[in-house]
């Protein structure tokens, strides 16, 4: 379980353009379920999605994985907490340019010292499953803007992470493409894994098994 406890986070505290992300912030993330964060543009989900994926820091509170409070813990411990267990899917793909998407997709294997043709199988079943196959030797800049959250999609699943955290992930797909994500979200919850996802797709929101509400950096319902 991921719990956080009284997460509150505030930009240049203190300075004229302070601005209050998130207040006193509750929750209790269950493991193996899909737990959407939903509410207008600018109510804090990313900045929460950040704190639960150990990116940022709160001004105050605690995260808490599992009975372990690890929010003062070091930035490398942090670092190696993600890299192990944490898949990311960001609303703005975060690709690397000069690479291609396969290229893409493997890279993180190389911090972990894994070797990336060990995962080659993976990555070809869930590009071919995401209709993104025949690009996997494309340069990112010869990609569309779906077909570069398709690849970071894969990117985010590639070392079978325990918790799959995603910001927006239909946002710039086709219908077609949101619902085979809607799918392999669903098997992976059926496989056990914890998946946190802020959306405004009604149809992601269907499958959750909790879904909490935000506006004005307050948790609502």
């Amino acid at each position: 379980m991921i719990e956080l406890r009284n997460i509150t986070k505030i930009y240049n505290k203190g300075k004229p353009n302070e601005v209050i992300a998130l207040k006193d912030i509750n929750m209790k993330i269950k493991e193996g379920k899909i737990t959407v964060l939903t509410g207008p543009s600018g109510c804090g989900k990313t900045t929460l999605l950040s704190i639960i994926g150990l990116i940022l820091t709160p001004t105050y509170g605690d995260v808490i994985y599992n009975g372990e409070n690890v929010t003062k813990y070091s930035d490398y411990w942090k670092t190696k907490f993600r890299r192990e267990n944490i898949g990311f899917i960001f609303q703005h793909i975060n690709l690397l340019p000069g690479y291609n998407a396969l290229e893409n997709i493997l890279l993180p294997l190389y911090s972990m010292d894994l070797n990336p043709m060990d995962y080659m199988d993976r990555a070809m079943e869930l590009l071919s499953r995401l209709k993104v196959l025949e690009r996997a030797k494309h340069k990112v800049e010869q990609l569309s803007g779906g077909e570069q959250q398709r690849i970071a999609f894969v990117r985010a699943l590639i070392k079978d992470p325990k918790y799959i955290l995603a910001d927006e992930p239909t946002v710039f797909v086709d219908e077609e493409t949101s619902h085979i994500i809607h799918d392999i979200m669903e098997d992976l919850r059926d496989r056990g894994k914890t998946i946190i996802i802020s959306t405004h797709d009604p149809e992601l929101i269907k499958i959750a098994d909790e879904v909490y509400r935000f506006t004005y950096g307050r948790l609502i319902t």
